[in-house]
């Protein structure tokens, strides 16, 4: 017998080789109970109900996780949360209105009340007063401002500086500030206005108790006001002149405190005028110039200040006391922020003027020295 060698057959046969169609297999279909006893039954079997390959009707299509309206326990348990709410009756009727809803239906109410809500809160902020520092902000402010004022911590008492360590303690504490202020330039700066006039006040007030410790006011025969030096025997010792700083505060007296106010009251004799703080600041810059960086350096001219003062203006055993908390939190502000603030003088663009213009609303005086008399 002759082998098969037609060329045109082979190379048909292998071009649908190469492209015949996948052909799977449908596998048996088991046959159920009834069908091997050769009965029929209307119910199917475990296995037609376990096998989805079994019975007339495909699954394919089928939304196995269809929502609807809610069931009857779902139903009962939303309008109990409903009454608990204490809902009006009008609006226990909507809930269940809603509870059988398509969620079509459902979604479209959802997005009706959001946009109603947003018209809501649209309203709100359009009524809403304008924002002033309320009395509890008020009260904060000066407390805080004096508390960084008779900080040792503080490089300079003039300028941006001390208002930026004022600053970040209201942003700390949120004290009756709304939320989001921060964003609002106007309503910022009327707190930023509210601290530099704490500030000036605490200046004028502190300048005042360092010109009551060596110095006094009379009134001459013409009835004029003059201003006399105290003999070096009735000067308020340092002691009692640290007492009246932290009257009415919670700040303490600590060996650190005295010596800034023996710096402060060796400046004030040598310069008693409106630039007084001016020459303060330029005296802390030389001591910190002198110590080159030394913490050392710099607490020893302190403790010769206070030697000083002792010696010029009466000697005197100081018990000092431990820095409160309160004293605590405002000295860390004070050096976590060093270097981030900017020097520059705040409020008035002469840097010897030591008053600064009235909040509005404040209705008191710039808190200003009258010390024309003093030199």
């Amino acid at each position: 017998m002759s082998s098969f060698s037609n060329d045109a057959f082979l190379q048909r046969m292998k071009a649908v080789a190469q492209n015949r169609p996948t052909i799977t297999p449908v596998p048996a279909r088991k046959r159920t109970r009834h069908e091997r006893d050769g009965t029929s039954s209307a119910v199917a079997s475990d296995d037609e109900r376990d096998d989805p390959t079994m019975g007339s009707t495909p699954l394919a299509g089928l939304n196995l996780n269809r929502s609807g309206p809610a069931t009857q326990n779902a139903a009962n348990a939303v309008r109990a949360f409903a009454k608990k709410q204490k809902l009006r009756g009008e609006q226990l009727t909507q809930v269940d209105t809603f509870l059988n809803d398509t969620p079509t239906v459902r979604e479209g109410k959802l997005f009706a009340l959001v946009l109603g809500l947003q018209n809501d809160v649209a309203n709100i902020i359009v009524a809403a007063p304008a924002f002033s520092v309320s009395p509890e902000l008020q009260t904060n402010i000066k407390s805080y401002a004096l508390a960084v004022m008779l900080s040792p911590k503080l490089a300079q008492y003039r300028g941006d500086l001390p208002v930026q360590h004022v600053m970040n303690i209201l942003k700390k504490h949120r004290f009756d500030m709304p939320p989001g202020i921060e964003n609002n330039p106007a309503d910022m700066q009327k707190i930023t206005a509210a601290v530099q006039y704490a500030f000036t006040q605490d200046r004028s007030s502190l300048k005042k108790k360092l010109f009551s410790s060596v110095r006094v006011t009379r009134l001459d025969a013409a009835g004029t006001r003059v201003v006399l030096d105290l003999p070096p025997g009735q000067h308020q010792n340092l002691f009692g002149l640290a007492q009246a700083f932290v009257e009415g505060t919670k700040c303490r007296i600590t060996n650190a405190l005295c010596g800034r106010i023996a710096l402060m009251r060796y400046v004030y004799l040598q310069n008693s005028t409106s630039s007084f703080w001016v020459s303060l600041d330029e005296a802390l810059a030389a001591m910190r110039t002198a110590a080159e960086g030394n913490d050392e350096a710099c607490d020893a001219m302190f403790e010769d200040l206070i030697h000083m003062d002792k010696t010029l203006h009466g000697a005197v055993d100081i018990v000092y006391q431990a820095t409160n908390n309160i004293q605590q939190e405002v000295d860390d502000l004070i050096v976590a922020g060093r270097g981030r603030e900017k020097r520059a003088d705040v409020g008035s663009s002469d840097p010897t003027d030591d008053t600064t213009s009235t909040p509005e609303g404040n209705g008191t005086e710039g808190g200003e020295d009258d010390e024309s008399n003093e030199h």
